[in-house]
Parts: C-alpha cells; structure tokens; sequence
C-alpha cells in the first residue's frame, strides 16, 4: 500500500528547486527532494535563483529555448504539487486505514484541503504548449502529460470529497458517500503520486542540464561573483538535501557534501562582505537563509552520524505534519531548503 505520509513542504521542487514539498517516493517518511534550481530567464547578468525560479537567462548554447520550456513545466509544478500533496496529507491524518477508509466512528474528521482544478485546467493547456516546442524532451514531455491527467483526475475526486466533508454530509447519511468515495480517492492520490515522483524525476534530468551550462557560462564570462555564488550554492544545497534527506545516507559521503557547502558559503560571505556595493537588494535575505539552511543540513547529519533516535514526542510531532518542528529530521531539512529556493528565486 502506498504511503500517504508527507513531510510538510514544496515541492520537491522549483524552476527548478522544488519550492513546494511533496513525498518521497524512496521512503515513507523521507521528504521528497526538491527539484533544481533555476535561473529567472530574464534575470540580469549579475542576480541569481532555484524551486520555484525560472531556468537560466542563457541556456545552453546548443538548445536556446530548452530554460524557457522548463519555466513553464516548473511554474506548474511548484504552483500545483505542494497544495495536492497536502490535500493528501490531510486526508490521511484522521482516515486511520487508508486501505480500509473510513468507518464512521471517527472523533475527528478533518476532511482534506481543495486543490486547484481552474490552475490545474491551465497547466493542462500550457502543457500541451510546450511539449510541441523545441528542444524535444520526450521523457519530461511524456511524464508531464501523464502528471497533469493524473492532477485532473484526482482533482475531480477531491472536490466532490472536500464538498461531501466540509458541508457536515457525513453527518446526515452516517458516512454512506464518504466510505463510497474512498476507494477512487484513494485511488487517484496513488496514480498522482506515482506520476508527481516521475514528473520530478524528469525535471531534475532537465533542469540540472540547463543549470550547469549556465553555471559553466556565468563563471567563465563573469567569474566569481554574486550571479556564480548563488547558483553554485543552491547547485550544493541541493546535492546535499537530496543526500541528507534520506533516513539513512552514507555518512562520509554527506560529510564530504557538507563540507563543500560550508567552505563555498564561507567564500560567498567574505566575496558579499568585500563587495558591498555590487550586492543585490535580496542579497542579505539569500544569504540569511543559506545560514539556516547550513544549521539545519549540521542537525540532520549529526542525528544520524550520532544515531540520535527520535523520542516519543519527536515521533508524535512528525505523526502530525509537523516534522519540521523536530530538531534533525528530514522535513526540518527540506523546509529550510525550500525557504532557500525562495530566497533565490527573489532575484
């Protein structure tokens, strides 16, 4: 039975650094990876971005259009993945057997949040846009369409559920419509899961791609400067949450990613701090965040270096969603991430 158990966030995601959280399709109670992140297209030769952002002002030289057909596929993502994945998770807080459903004996029902269906319904649209734009990406192309049906689908589903619940209609039919309803509910939260995981699968291959060239480019034609530190350390944090983010990673390996992150957040410090009067208005809120982003990456790996079990509250508190509340978890992680990816995507 598939887990409907998220860690609260974004996406896996953004233009790409997932700004939204979803779940882990790896583990139950792993936060999903964001996506990479991304460059605004028009963003000026000296700014900077990732889950929500938009791809790289340059993308690769042999494929011009490939930053602009991924900031389409990313806006839809980030905007529509973490709201149907919390849609999910509310669910699945009070329905004790997901297997089973509902029985009608429940002293709490929280029914489940509405998802976006006019948002869905314009994606769709902009979605068959893009996949007939050069460069092809047939993989990304072919799993976008397969996530914004599966979207539609469990839209569908949703509304008619959170219609049923948020009206009381359980209280008048003792739960009839509600145990009807579970089985295709359910059914289309594990086709939009299994389709979400794919998708951003996909949007990482992509994106990555786009990302290093562009990298590549702003060091060689402008060096190391505020643009190149931005996108070199969201291109680490990303490398490192998707590591850490896992219940069990390999210690030296995250230790070595660590490192790499701090000695660069370091240089982007004393570079900020010598270059006061090039800074970027968003600069200091960037640079606040790659700080927390730092502390929370040292918790999470000293938790499982130190093999720190969870005590019985932690477990209570990430029962509930609010694993980022706990000191060294996974959510925690991928919630400072994404605060991250904003930052980023600021500029």
């Amino acid at each position: 039975m598939t887990s409907f158990a998220c860690a609260t966030r974004a996406l896996l995601a953004a233009p790409l650094l997932l700004a939204l959280l979803a779940c882990n399709s790896k583990s139950e109670d792993t936060a999903k990876a964001p996506a990479a992140p991304s460059i605004s297209v028009n963003e000026a030769p000296a700014s900077g971005k990732p889950t929500a952002a938009t791809p790289p002002a340059k993308a690769p030289v042999e494929e011009p259009s490939a930053a602009a057909k991924l900031q389409d596929y990313i806006g839809c993502y980030n905007r529509l993945d973490g709201r149907a994945h919390k849609s999910i998770e509310r669910y699945a807080t009070w329905v004790k057997n997901m297997k089973t459903g509902p029985t009608g004996r429940e002293s709490v029902v929280y029914g489940l949040y509405e998802t976006d269906p006019e948002s869905t319904a314009k994606c769709k649209t902009s979605f068959a846009t893009s996949a007939a734009q050069k460069p092809a990406m047939p993989a990304l192309d072919a799993a976008g369409a397969a996530y914004i049906q599966a979207l539609d689908a469990m839209d569908t589903q949703v509304t008619e559920a959170n219609n049923y619940y948020s009206r009381d209609n359980y209280k008048d039919d003792k739960f009839a419509k509600g145990k009807a309803m579970h089985a295709p509910l359910v059914a289309s939260f594990e086709a939009f899961q299994k389709a979400s995981s794919a998708f951003s699968d996909q949007l990482d291959v992509e994106n990555d791609k786009v990302l290093a060239a562009k990298l590549a480019d702003v060091e060689k034609t402008e060096g190391k400067q505020y643009t190149y530190y931005r996108m070199a350390l969201m291109a680490r944090a990303k490398a490192l949450v998707n590591l850490l983010g896992e219940e069990k990673f390999d210690v030296a390996m995250a230790e070595t990613r660590l490192s790499a992150y701090e000695a660069l957040a370091d240089e982007s410090l004393a570079y900020a701090k010598a270059h006061k009067d090039g800074r970027d208005i968003h600069w200091s809120f960037f640079e606040s965040s790659t700080e927390q982003f730092r502390q929370t990456a040292k918790e999470r790996f000293r938790r499982v270096r130190d093999k720190v079990p969870y005590n019985e509250g932690d477990r209570m508190i990430m029962q509930t969603g609010s694993g980022w509340m706990v000191e060294g978890s996974p959510q925690k992680l991928l919630k400072t991430y994404n605060e991250l990816v904003d930052k980023s995507n600021d500029f």
